[in-house]
């Protein structure tokens, strides 16, 4: 008698917890089976894989960046630097030769380049700032940046550029394009700048 009366008493309770286990119907907190089966009607299988691989892709790009983009930022850095120093583009930099100021024939095409640009725009006006090495005293590098800057403006005027829309100054080696003390930086830091500031 007394395991009927257990076992009917064990069957009532547990059907009268099964109710109280479940949210009520309509919660806003926790939506019924039927619920997220009706939230979930409109969005097709193909959105469904879409929005996982758009998440782990903006993930891995903004987290991962692979090492051969981040090698070819690097040479285009270089090159950029190798092209323009700090010139104004499309104006390029004049590279000039261990303590020298004289045009290197390499860098003539440059000029005539930077020419054309300027006869092209006669509203611009130019700093020509030149720069050297770290080899030198202060004061003889700041001579001879600037016997740089002169020798770049001479060469333009000869080639129908108003001097007075170009400015010299000079730097001397306060201001390394490469800061590294090896011949590689320093050849990129004797050079003048071609900068736009008009």
């Amino acid at each position: 008698m007394w395991l009927l009366v257990l076992a009917l008493g064990v069957a009532f309770w547990g059907c009268a917890k099964k109710p109280v286990s479940l949210p009520p119907e309509g919660s806003a907190t926790q939506p019924t089976a039927q619920a997220e089966t009706e939230s979930r009607a409109p969005e097709t299988g193909q959105e469904a894989s879409l929005r996982a691989p758009k998440q782990g892709l903006l993930k891995e790009e903004v987290l991962t960046p692979s090492s051969k983009s981040t090698k070819e930022e690097r040479l285009s850095q270089e090159q950029k630097q190798l092209l323009y120093g700090r010139s104004t583009p499309p104006l390029k930099a004049i590279f000039f030769d261990f303590d020298d100021y004289t045009i290197r024939p390499d860098m003539r095409s440059r000029l005539e380049e930077n020419a054309r640009y300027l006869l092209a725009h006669p509203q611009v006006t130019v700093e020509l700032q030149g720069n050297c090495d770290e080899r030198g005293s202060t004061e003889y590098n700041l001579a001879l940046g600037e016997k740089r800057a002169l020798s770049v403006k001479k060469y333009l005027v000869n080639r129908g550029v108003s001097a007075q829309r170009l400015i010299t100054v000079s730097f001397g080696e306060e201001r390394p394009l490469d800061p590294r003390h090896t011949e590689e930086a320093w050849a990129k830091n004797r050079r003048v700048d071609l900068v736009i500031i008009k």
